[in-house]
């Protein structure tokens, strides 16, 4: 298990307050389906929300939802 600090970017008024701490399992973000329901069940997306797409940049992971007011979800692995 890892733990993430995840920033929800909202597409018109984004927020640094906008932020929360969650353990995802190894190795969820290796590709979009286990990686949406990794954030469906910490709570970090609604029941039957998907992503259309992530990618990594560098250290962070950026996911995009498919609906919902967040334009993007950045995952940050916590060090600790």
């Amino acid at each position: 298990m890892t733990r993430y600090s995840v920033r929800y970017v909202h597409k018109i008024a984004p927020s640094e307050k906008d932020v929360s701490e969650f353990t995802l399992p190894d190795g969820a973000p290796s590709d979009r389906n286990t990686l949406a329901k990794a954030l469906r069940k910490a709570g970090a997306l609604q029941s039957g929300e998907r992503l259309r797409e992530f990618r990594v940049e560098g250290d962070k992971t950026l996911a995009f939802p498919d609906r919902g007011i967040w334009h993007c979800l950045v995952l940050t692995e916590v060090k600790l």
